[in-house]
């Protein structure tokens, strides 16, 4: 198991019905390798708090984890349907998520990689938004 430092940066577009919502922003964070598993840990401050959000890349699928202010556990797999809670201050919302595709671009020698998602996210009583994200990522030494 090997940790390195690295700086993520985070582009995050959602759409919903006729809005559009863009964010981007880096961190820093650590990747750590354990067998053919790659997981990305960082922290971020949001207006509720602390979130500390590990995503950990698999072969097949993609895991991202949520602690803190909010919580909520996602799976993504291309075809797949997952369902999971949203968990907040304000209290917990079932989720749905649909994978439409997921890239992946890892280069493990220089601790560098691109990791976009791209999904469909149904909320209790709204509609459905689609999204994509896209994390890349480099050692923080380079």
């Amino acid at each position: 198991m090997s940790d390195h430092p690295i700086e993520i940066t985070i582009d995050s577009r959602i759409q919903s019905g006729k809005e559009k919502e863009s964010t981007n922003y880096s961190v820093q964070g650590n990747l750590v390798e354990k067998g053919n598993a790659l997981y990305l840990r960082y922290e971020e401050s949001l207006e509720i708090g602390k979130v500390s959000t590990t995503v950990k890349i698999d072969q097949e699928q993609v895991t991202v984890i949520r602690r803190g202010a909010l919580s909520m556990r996602q799976q993504f797999a291309p075809g797949q349907v997952s369902e999971s809670l949203y968990k907040t201050p304000f209290g917990a919302m079932p989720m749905q998520i649909r994978t439409e595709r997921i890239e992946q671009l890892v280069d493990r020698e220089k601790h560098k990689g691109r990791l976009t998602l791209r999904y469909l996210l149904y909320l209790e009583e709204d509609e459905t938004q689609r999204h994509e994200l896209s994390l890349s990522w480099k050692g923080a030494s380079q």
